[in-house]
């Protein structure tokens, strides 16, 4: 085909002129191989009728769930398509994270990474994925505090009391996890580090267990998300401290860690948004427009901080370099702290 029958391609219903002239150069740009197939297939990129799926490794209610059901909707709107959430909880997140390392890269499976999976577990144990070959970065989406609470029971009413009977002669005082390899064990096992004391793991099968035995006094503390927030507000919670560098201003009133007595403390939880590799760098550059424009949406803003999360983005290569300094920060504290897989 010929520039001159281009120009002589006819009005179809529904589509006007340009579209199809588009179409055809793409088609023959492809066949010269003058445009690589993945870019073709970028243009066409999400196709109307196939439905986008983001999958979060962990049961519907947690943190990672609320984050991709309030952006399910509007970014389907950004992008003309349906997307939708699949569960599939199982082992911290690393069942998921395999999972989507074997599916196609074809930009129709979004998956939410968090700490664990990325940046904890490649240091605990061998894994059958590795984050930086088999996934390709797309936005930071959210980052979050985690908390230093306690039961309204407990004789702890601050860091420093804490502290203080952590270090009596003979002291032993637990502190509860969602499981090793997880945020909350990183971020008890730097209070261990930085302060000079030995706080025990008990590693637990999930949040509600474990606040639940917080509460009630069977575990003392704990580094919960801010799912927790509901259950401080009731009064059945006491907040001590927030893990941030910064107070979050969805914790204003709340001291740092290191305003709290341990110098040095900085952890920040996030979730952001990944692809399998090898997903065209078209896809990628559009999925992230669309999810910065969706992360700067005040009803989804609010929507996240309700769940305790602030609402970020990024670019891919910034979220990739975040990765990664996360990844050799909790080797070293790993190390340091001679954490096992258990």
């Amino acid at each position: 085909m010929n520039t001159a029958s281009i120009a002589r391609l006819p009005t179809v219903s529904g589509f006007g002129r340009r579209p199809l002239l588009a179409a055809a150069a793409a088609c023959i740009a492809t066949s010269l191989g003058l445009l690589p197939a993945g870019a073709a297939h970028a243009q066409d990129w999400p196709e109307a009728d196939k439905p986008i799926r983001i999958v979060v490794g962990f049961p519907a209610g947690g943190g990672a769930d609320a984050l991709a059901r309030a952006v399910t909707a509007p970014l389907g709107k950004a992008l003309g398509s349906t997307v939708l959430v699949e569960n599939r909880p199982g082992a911290g997140g690393l069942l998921a994270t395999e999972y989507v390392a074997k599916q196609p890269a074809d930009g129709y499976t979004l998956y939410v990474a968090t700490p664990g999976s990325f940046t904890i577990w490649p240091s605990l144990r061998k894994l059958n994925y590795e984050p930086s070959k088999d996934f390709a970065p797309v936005s930071l989406m959210v980052t979050m505090p985690n908390l230093l609470v306690t039961g309204a029971g407990t004789p702890y009413t601050s860091v420093a009391t804490l502290l203080t009977a952590a270090k009596a002669p003979n002291a032993r005082i637990d502190y509860a996890s969602g499981g090793v390899g997880t945020i909350g064990q990183i971020a008890a096992e730097q209070l261990n580090v930085l302060a000079g004391v030995h706080l025990m793991h008990v590693p637990y099968k999930g949040t509600a267990p474990l606040l639940t035995d917080v509460i009630g006094g069977v575990v003392p503390v704990t580094f919960s998300d801010p799912s927790a927030k509901a259950l401080i507000d009731s009064g059945k919670l006491r907040l001590l401290a927030q893990t941030g560098a910064k107070r979050s201003p969805l914790f204003p009133g709340t001291p740092t860690m290191a305003e709290a007595g341990v110098p040095g403390y900085d952890l920040s939880n996030w979730y952001g948004m990944v692809v399998p590799a090898s997903t065209p760098p078209a896809i990628v550059n559009k999925l992230n427009a669309a999810l910065v424009k969706v992360m700067a949406l005040p009803e989804v803003r609010t929507q996240l901080a309700g769940a305790g999360m602030e609402a970020v983005s990024s670019t891919p290569a910034a979220f990739g370099t975040h990765i990664a300094k996360e990844r050799a920060r909790w080797a070293a504290l790993i190390a340091k702290a001679n954490i096992r897989a258990e």
